[in-house]
């Protein structure tokens, strides 16, 4: 990375932190870009050289912590349980930050993070795409019902209802 780009980089890692941390004590809806630019000591043309919105912050820093989580644990070989269980581990590691997005009303914007990462792709097939918004759709319902519910059951705990319900579905 050059120079600039680090700096750009410091930009935005700037902004997203600022944001969150405003979230913390603020609606998200109260939180203007100037209060934000000015939180994150960056200007203004800073912010729009980088984002196109507030939720574009929200959902890039989504998607850059499922892609660390990916990296780590993608394609792993694992058997499905043991990638549910990292799965779950990822949302219950960061469960701060989507209940924050969930009481906020920003639950949409987890959702499609879900789908940039796991959801349709336009070069799919009609029946894959439709599949894979299915899954997308899936994982998401269980994550904000698990959030819903105050986060009470351990990953390990949430793979073994999720494949309680599989073996129920197979009968």
């Amino acid at each position: 990375m050059n120079k600039k780009q680090e700096a750009n980089a410091l930009v935005i890692e700037c902004i997203t932190e600022a944001l969150l941390e405003m979230m913390e004590k603020r609606p998200f809806n109260s939180i203007t870009i100037t209060d934000l630019t000015k939180r994150a000591g960056v200007g203004r043309v800073s912010f729009y050289r980088n984002f196109e919105s507030k939720e574009e912050v929200i959902r890039r820093h989504l998607n850059n912590l499922i892609d660390e989580w990916s990296g780590q644990y993608g394609d792993t070989g694992q058997e499905p349980s043991g990638l549910n269980e990292k799965m779950f581990e990822y949302f219950y590691q960061n469960r701060e930050l989507y209940i924050m997005l969930y009481r906020q009303g920003l639950a949409h914007i987890s959702l499609q993070s879900i789908m940039d990462v796991c959801g349709p792709k336009p070069e799919q097939p009609n029946a894959l795409a439709y599949f894979t918004s299915f899954i997308a759709h899936g994982i998401y319902g269980w994550i904000e019902e698990w959030f819903k519910r105050g986060v009470q059951e351990t990953p390990k705990e949430m793979v073994a209802l999720y494949e309680q319900t599989q073996k129920s579905d197979s009968k």
